[in-house]
């Protein structure tokens, strides 16, 4: 296969995703248009009402007309015998390094919002966290640690992968990583997300399982995300009662040590482990020299990230 045509199988992959990712913004806007226009107050929309047109218009919708696209592309699943089921114990490891990569993409997130928002002369907030804040608890779960998990490890893991794997795992796990942080369509949550995209791919390509990509994914957005939302809602129930808002302040604050040292430690863990990783070279190998150029540089990928600098602009905005 010459340079020409691989380009030519990542921009049909591009447009798929890009297909994926316009669909939900039109569905989205259409959605909000017929609400105004029967006299809805939009910006009054409970957070499980936004939650559900987010994530209906992705999955009822974006999801199926991707699949649609992507399913002409023919996979090329990789033989049984070069997969191994994973341990607990590594499982326990994989959680470590994903929780290090986690906390440590979310502070680089942080800090470039931080710095845009002194740039910009106003707050940027974190909408998807006061959107997670706001809600009620069931559906949050419901939504962040089952429902997404699901789709995003089949979209960006299961179905990606096996397609790309042929032209070699760097290949496979930066681009599954790179999607998937661009897919989020915001800095808070770009770096820690391709971050973690990236260890997923690299749990995919050596297990072949990915159950065991969802099941982590799970324990994830459960740890980091809906674990803190309930200390912090409990922390605002607390009200004027002091011993029972000293209580979750110190449990917010137990959590918070926890979860530093259990990054720390899965950072630690990610060096020491570094150079036993195993990266399999593909049938289609591309170059490093030529690697961004090829997959990247072509019609359907660069419609895919122009749409995604829609998304991260309306989110500034």
């Amino acid at each position: 296969m010459d340079n020409s045509r691989i380009r030519k199988y990542f921009s049909s992959i591009g447009l798929a995703y890009s297909a994926f990712a316009a669909v939900t913004l039109m569905v989205q806007a259409a959605v909000i248009f017929l609400l105004r226009a029967v006299g809805t107050d939009v910006s009054a929309l409970g957070t499980t009402a936004r939650l559900a047109l987010s994530m209906g218009s992705m999955y009822l919708a974006g999801f199926p007309v991707f699949l649609l696209l992507l399913r002409r592309i023919p996979r090329c699943p990789v033989s049984a015998e070069d997969l191994r089921p994973m341990t607990l114990g590594q499982f326990g490891i994989c959680l470590l390094i994903c929780i290090g990569v986690m906390e440590g993409g979310n502070l680089i997130g942080n800090m470039l919002m931080g710095l845009t928002s002194l740039f910009l002369g106003r707050q940027v907030d974190n909408s998807v966290i006061s959107m997670v804040l706001q809600g009620d608890l069931i559906p949050v779960i419901l939504f962040s640690a089952v429902l997404a998990p699901v789709f995003e490890e089949l979209m960006f893991r299961r179905l990606l992968i096996d397609r790309i794997r042929m032209f070699g795992d760097r290949t496979a796990i930066v681009v599954s990583g790179v999607l998937f942080g661009l897919i989020h369509g915001n800095f808070y949550q770009f770096f820690y997300a391709c971050g973690l995209g990236m260890i997923f791919a690299y749990v995919y390509l050596r297990t072949g399982k990915v159950r065991t990509t969802i099941f982590l994914h799970m324990c994830i957005n459960l740890l980091g995300g809906v674990a803190g939302t309930v200390l912090l809602k409990w922390i605002s129930a607390a009200g004027n009662s002091v011993p029972a808002a000293l209580f979750s302040t110190m449990a917010m604050g137990l959590y918070a040590l926890l979860l530093i040292a259990l990054a720390i430690a899965g950072l630690v863990l990610l060096l020491c482990l570094w150079n036993r990783r195993y990266l399999a070279a593909g049938a289609f190998e591309i170059p490093a020299s030529r690697r961004f150029f090829t997959v990247f540089l072509n019609l359907g990928m660069i419609l895919f990230f122009l749409i995604c600098v829609l998304q991260f602009w309306m989110n500034l905005n």
